[in-house]
């Protein structure tokens, strides 16, 4: 179904909605002090290193026990904030709370300005943790009682979102601009922020409870859009004021302990304290405020500053991930990642510096960024950005204001513990043992979290019954589970069970089917992202080769892969129909193996151009072989998740690359790489079988039908079922094959192939002329040139990092939201990140903008994250989706084809119009034909997704 932009916005479920946008207003507006708050966190972590050196900018030292004091004191903050917010919210409203917080907010800068001694910088901390522990308490029940239960979840995660993204401008800020200039850039956040809640209503929640009836409609009205006239809206309310004063005359004011030893309580209770014990003692909250320390141990080779700024837009990534998600799947799925993922990724941190304590790994001293990053990333899309989400929801509603209070206060006590003692732990246990501490307890409340927490996904804040408002259409419904160790079994078949997981008994040989076959590609990305750093060195004195490449010599060796790439399209056009997907799979490794042949043996730029001619055979083969052998194997359900994984290894391949070119000698990886196209070849002649569909067209029914139950995984006691389904597709494949080798020019003029044509070429066009895959080849080079003072080597490894992680959020949402809305939204990013970064480069030639060199790492990161959630990622998907099944094969094949040219085109004048536009020129031309794009995407795409691969 064709989603338009009305039809979007109507969506009850998006927060620019009618009825949401003044829930979203007044979420954003209330997180201008979150997101203040966060500035100040972030700023003290690089200030704190800072103050220990000759250099601090203040007139005093500060010692290794002072400065965890500085750091806790947030903490003992934190709970004075929590008291007071928590025993004030129900008496004087939230909103006066939420005014309060802006005084101690603006000491903590004006005491930080004015410090002559470290009991100021105490005093700050302490002014600043009262704010935090308020807002802590006030804004997730504010933000809690005026939003929809369908919007909740994504509107409180806002609150860490925001403190996140303050973290980020706290730590560019503490990097650029001087200690005391940074106050007069603070201090204006909070006055904006005291000024725009002047018009916010308080909440009807609150004004009901205080018998104040005709300001509680008002403020239901404000924040729902309620109109006069709908009648629904205001049942809602009537409703609510129902419920909310047969409460408050049943209880009155005063609470029964038994009302606190309720089972539903207790249960609460002990999922809020593995909460925050998880929470906190992982340590990600340390990593924070104490980032510049930690990479100073960490035995990385990196610039300090970089990896914290780096950190910082991570966590924001990770945050913006949970807004988008949490209200889909569910807040358990993402706790269990979280900490499995944060277990991990400590484990293995502790294990590195463990061992760089003893060996030289200067050779992978990128890996702690790379580590603590997806860290960082893994927490806050669950133990941080859902964290308040949980523990205003698990509450029973009638004790919920005074047990949210309660435990943010114990938050705040174990963030001021915390706080203290690990630069302690790190300093006297060393950061191994502290790391491999803090993993342990991330797997222990991994555990706990998947035997005994109940999903909370769509729970009324005015019931206490946990599944009362699911909504029962919703394509992914919560497991509920008992709490008892013996349902764990129950609860991981029911998620199998789920026909769009990947493990799912009938999907799980299509999985393992691409993932043998997407070997390849990553070994094919690793030889494109290698050339990137080795181009440049190339071209240099210290070229690993006995001759040097000139830029002539260099665009003809990046474009010979397209050259190659539109032979490849055009051999596995002819062989596909008449050999079959397998055999085609294992020719494609045969010229990508050559390709490290004549990289070994090069004496000219000759070898190395046959070497990219023979590497863009294979991946034009590729290219076509993969996305039709995937389409014909795989459901509806999930074809697009797994399609989106084609260029998932792609990127990964090409990190790798990035990573082996920096690192490795050039006459050391071809031995290293070749391993992954002999497995390939390998596993493809024992494993994978031919597509059914090509069986069926072949007339080998007994074999396709065999081909079919091993995809499908269908055992004997499915005969009737699977009999049934490949009868259906036998007989729709051989009526429209009976005419199959008389395919006509009439067949490729009708009106749906016409329009197929159209939409190909647009996304050709803006696939390879946005310049998403020439700059993959010339990645450091592009770095070289920007202006940005930043090594390009460690930049381009980043970007490949970025790369992977947009690839991977295709393969998640494009069998959520569609293909069409993934384009639209990469395509407007790309215009707008290419936009910027030429403004960047085009007056870093006139002025000295070496403060700011990490914004042409910021915005090409953007540009390539965007660009493969869409342009890349859903690629071969739709342009295998969009053809009439009559034609699809050999349309399909045409398209790639076409697209290879491209490549070749685009990687042979990339350079060039670098050498003689320049950078901005070339980045705004890129960037213009991406906005023409996505014009065309907004108004003329159709939406594909769960579309039949046997209907046009």
């Amino acid at each position: 179904m064709q989603l338009t932009s009305g039809a979007l916005f109507e969506h009850t479920n998006c927060l620019l909605n009618r009825r949401n946008r003044y829930q979203f207003l007044a979420t954003f507006l209330v997180n201008i002090s979150t997101f203040a708050h966060g500035i100040g966190i972030g700023w003290m972590s690089p200030v704190m290193r800072q103050l220990q050196t000759p250099e601090s900018p203040l007139s005093f030292e500060v010692f290794v026990e002072e400065l965890s004091w500085i750091g806790s004191l947030l903490g003992i903050g934190s709970v004075i904030g929590n008291l007071l917010a928590g025993f004030l919210q129900d008496r004087i409203g939230r909103k006066p709370i939420m005014f309060a917080l802006t005084v101690p907010y603006v000491c903590f800068w004006l005491l930080s300005y004015f410090a002559q001694s470290v009991e100021y910088l105490y005093l700050a901390r302490l002014l600043a943790g009262i704010t935090g522990g308020g807002g802590y308490i006030v804004f997730p029940i504010f933000i809690s009682e005026i939003s929809d239960a369908r919007v909740r979840g994504r509107l409180s995660s806002f609150v860490m979102l925001s403190v996140n993204m303050g973290v980020l401008v706290g730590y560019i800020l503490s990097t650029n601009v001087g200690y005391f200039t940074a106050p007069f850039c603070i201090i204006p956040l909070p006055i904006c922020y005291f000024i725009s809640n002047l018009f916010l209503p308080e909440t009807p929640f609150h004004l009901i409870n205080k018998g104040k009836f005709g300001a509680a409609e008002k403020s239901f009205r404000f924040y729902k859009n309620v109109r006069d006239d709908d009648k629904r809206s205001m049942l809602e309310f009537e409703d609510m004021k129902l419920k909310l004063t047969k409460e408050r005359a049943l209880n009155v004011n005063a609470f029964n302990y038994k009302d606190f030893a309720t089972r539903p309580a207790l249960k609460a209770y002990a999922v809020a304290m593995v909460l925050i014990l998880s929470n906190q003692f992982t340590g990600t909250f340390c990593f924070i405020t104490y980032m510049s320390d930690t990479f100073a141990l960490s035995h990385t080779t990196l610039d300090i500053s970089m990896c914290t700024i780096v950190i910082g837009a991570v966590q924001i990534v990770g945050t913006y991930t949970t807004t988008l998600i949490c209200d889909r799947f569910g807040r358990k799925i993402l706790l269990l990642i979280s900490t499995l993922g944060a277990g991990i990724c400590l484990a293995t941190f502790g294990c590195f510096t463990y061992l760089a304590q003893l060996y030289d790994l200067s050779v992978l001293g990128w890996l702690p960024l790379v580590l603590l990053s997806l860290d960082v990333f893994l927490c806050n899309i669950g133990l941080v950005g859902v964290f308040f989400v949980v523990l205003v929801e698990v509450m029973p509603a009638k004790i919920r204001s005074v047990a949210v209070s309660t435990f943010v206060v114990i938050l705040s006590c174990t963030v001021f513990v915390s706080l203290k003692i690990f630069p302690l732990c790190m300093q006297y246990w060393g950061i191994s043992i502290t790391m491999w501490s803090s993993s342990l307890v991330a797997f222990v409340s991994f555990v706990y979290f998947l035997l005994f927490l109940d999903e909370t996904k769509g729970k009324s804040l005015l019931d206490s019954s946990l599944w009362q408002h699911v909504p029962q259409h919703s394509s992914l419904q919560p497991i509920k589970v008992n709490g008892k160790p013996g349902e764990f079994y129950k609860m991981l078949v029911k998620f199998f069970e789920q026909p769009n997981c990947l493990l799912n008994h009938r999907n799980r040989y299509q999985l393992l089917a691409t993932m043998l076959i997407n070997l390849i590609c990553i070994s094919h990305g690793i030889g494109i992202g290698w050339l990137s750093p080795i181009l440049r060195k190339l071209q240099s004195d210290e070229s690993p080769l006995t001759f040097q490449l000139s830029i002539t010599e260099i665009s003809w060796v990046g474009s010979a892969v397209g050259l190659g790439a539109v032979v490849g399209n055009a051999l596995m056009g002819l062989l596909l129909p008449r050999i079959g997907s397998r055999l085609c799979l294992l020719l494609v490794a045969i010229p990508h193996s050559c390709l490290w042949f004549l990289v070994f043996f090069a004496e000219g730029a000759e070898y190395l151009f046959i070497g990219r001619f023979l590497a863009g055979i294979s991946s034009g083969g590729m290219y076509i072989s993969h996305p039709i052998f995937l389409s014909e194997i795989s459901d509806a359900k999930i074809r697009g998740s797994l399609g989106a994984m084609i260029m998932v290894s792609v990127n990964v391949g090409i990190l790798l690359g990035y990573i082996l070119g920096t690192h490795l000698a050039y006459h050391i990886v071809p031995f290293v790489v070749l391993i992954f196209p002999i497995i390939y070849f390998i596993s493809t002649l024992l494993i994978i079988r031919d597509s059914p569909m090509h069986l069926i067209r072949k007339g080998k029914y007994k074999e396709a039908e065999q081909s079919f139950r091993y995809y499908k995984n269908i055992k004997d006691s499915d005969q009737l079922g699977a009999l049934t389904e490949f009868e259906e597709m036998k007989q729709t494949l051989t009526q429209s094959d009976k005419n199959s080798d008389k395919v006509t020019l009439k067949d490729f003029l009708t009106r749906p192939a016409l329009k197929a044509y159209c939409s190909a070429a647009v996304l050709l066009i803006v696939n390879q002329f946005s310049g998403l895959f020439a700059m993959v080849n010339y990645m450091s080079d592009i770095f070289a040139l920007s202006g940005s003072s930043m090594d390009p080597d460690t930049c381009t490894i980043i970007i490949g990092i970025v790369q992977i992680l947009g690839t991977c959020a295709t393969t998640v949402l494009c069998d959520i939201w569609g293909r069409r809305i993934l384009l639209v939204v990469s395509s407007a990013g790309v215009a707008f990140s290419l936009t910027c970064f030429g403004l960047f480069t085009y007056y870093a030639q006139w002025y000295d903008l070496s403060e700011w060199s990490w914004v042409p790492l910021f915005f090409m990161s953007l540009y390539i994250f965007l660009g493969n959630i869409g342009l890349i990622g859903c690629f071969f998907v739709l342009l295998v989706e969009m053809f009439p099944v009559k034609i699809r094969a050999r349309a399909a094949s045409i398209a790639i084809i076409i697209c290879s040219s491209f490549v070749f085109i685009m990687l042979n004048i990339f350079p060039l119009c670098m050498n003689l536009w320049g950078v901005p020129a070339t980045m705004w031309s890129c960037a213009g034909i991406t906005a023409l794009g996505f014009i065309f995407f907004i108004f003329f795409l159709k939406e594909t997704k769960g579309k039949s691969m046997l209907e046009d």
